[in-house]
C-alpha cells in the first residue's frame, strides 16, 4: 500500500480515537441550570469535573419526597466520586405537588391527578446532557433516595433504552410500576433497604395503609428482577460490622448467572431505617428541611458502607465490561 495512504489512515485513526476518548474542552462546573420541558421551567444541579473526557459516563441522582437536588448533592458526595473517576453527575429537581412538597411523579395515590411527566423530563435532560457534554450513550446510570429510588425503578421499566443500570436506595416498586413493567431490554438492578424502614416499608404496603399507594415488598421486588434476568446463582455474605453502635448490619446478596453480565445486587440492612447509609450529618445542615425530616423519622443510619461508593462500584462493572 502507498506510504502516503498508510500515513493518512493512521492520522485519521488517531483523530478518531481522540474524538472518542480525548479530553474535552468543557470547563469544570458545579451549579444550578435550567431546562424548559413541556412548558415548565425545570431546574437541576450539574457537576462537570475537571479534565472531562469525551464519552464519559453520566450519573443521574434523584432526590426523595420533600427533598432537593442540592440536598442530595450535598449528602451523597457523588461529586467527589465524579472528580476521582471522570464522570458527569446531574441532580434533577422535582416539582411541587398539591401538598406543597417537592416530588417526582411515580404514581403516589395523592398525586394521581398530577400531569407532571417526570419520566419524559429525565429522558429529555439525559439526552440534552449527552449532546451538550458528549457523554456516553451507553454509560448512563440512575440512582436515587426514597422517591428518587422509586423513580429509578420506573426508569428501569420505561427507559432502559437510555440507562445501562439503576441503583435505588430505600426505593420501592409501586404496584402499577411492577405489573406494567415491560423494558426494551433488561438492565442490572441494585437496591439498599433497611428492614425497619418506617417510610418505605420493607414488607411493602399492598393495602395502601400508608397512603402512598400500593407497592410491593422488597423480597418480591428483588425476586421479580432476578426472574426477569433468569439469574440462578446467589452469593450471600454479611458485610463487616464497622460501626457496632449504629444498630444495624448489612447482608449483601449478589444474584448472577454464568454467561450473563447483568446482575442484581441487594443490600439488606438488618435493623436499618429510612436512610442513605454512610451519610454523615454536618452542623451546617441542621436548618435543611430534608435533614429535619429524617431526624424526625427515627434516623438511625448504618455506617458500615458508603452508599455512593457502593453505587459507583456497581455502575463501574457496566463501564469496564464494555471497554
Amino acid at each position: 500500500m502507498n506510504k502516503r495512504i498508510v500515513f493518512s489512515l493512521a492520522f485519521l485513526f488517531i483523530i478518531f480515537q481522540n474524538s472518542l476518548y480525548g479530553e474535552s474542552d468543557f470547563q469544570p462546573f458545579t451549579g444550578e441550570k435550567k431546562l424548559i420541558h413541556q412548558e415548565l421551567e425545570r431546574t437541576y444541579f450539574l457537576h462537570v469535573p475537571e479534565g472531562l473526557k469525551v464519552n464519559a459516563p453520566l450519573v443521574v441522582v434523584i432526590h426523595g419526597y420533600t427533598g432537593t437536588a442540592k440536598g442530595i448533592m450535598d449528602y451523597s458526595k457523588m461529586n467527589d466520586l465524579a472528580n476521582e473517576n471522570g464522570f458527569v453527575v446531574v441532580y434533577p429537581q422535582g416539582t411541587v405537588d398539591l401538598r406543597e412538597n417537592t416530588f417526582f411523579n411515580v404514581g403516589y395515590s395523592f398525586n394521581q391527578n398530577s400531569t407532571v411527566d417526570d419520566v419524559a423530563y429525565i429522558r429529555s435532560l439525559v439526552k440534552h446532557l449527552q449532546t451538550t457534554y458528549q457523554t456516553s450513550t451507553d454509560k448512563t446510570f440512575a440512582t436515587g433516595m426514597s422517591n428518587g429510588g422509586d423513580m429509578s425503578y420506573l426508569l428501569a421499566c420505561t427507559s432502559s433504552d437510555l440507562f445501562r443500570a439503576v441503583a435505588p436506595v430505600a426505593g420501592v416498586m409501586m404496584k402499577e410500576t411492577l405489573e406494567s413493567c415491560n423494558p426494551q431490554r433488561l438492565i442490572p438492578i441494585f437496591e439498599i433497604h433497611g428492614t425497619k424502614d418506617q417510610v418505605s416499608f420493607f414488607e411493602g404496603d399492598m393495602e395502601d395503609e400508608g397512603g402512598w399507594g400500593p407497592y410491593y415488598d422488597l423480597p418480591s421486588t428483588i425476586s421479580f428482577w432476578v426472574k426477569q434476568h433468569k439469574l440462578t446463582g446467589l452469593d450471600s455474605v454479611q458485610l463487616p460490622d464497622k460501626d457496632k453502635e449504629d444498630g444495624s448490619v448489612i447482608t449483601f446478596e449478589r444474584y448472577f448467572s454464568a454467561g450473563n453480565v447483568n446482575e442484581v445486587w441487594f443490600y439488606r440492612v438488618e435493623g436499618g431505617t429510612h436512610t442513605w447509609p454512610g451519610w454523615k450529618i454536618e452542623a451546617s445542615w441542621w436548618k435543611n428541611p430534608l435533614i429535619w425530616y429524617y431526624l424526625n423519622y427515627q434516623m438511625t443510619g448504618n455506617n458500615d458502607i458508603e452508599t455512593s461508593k457502593e453505587v459507583w462500584s456497581f455502575f463501574s462493572k457496566y463501564i469496564f465490561e464494555e471497554e
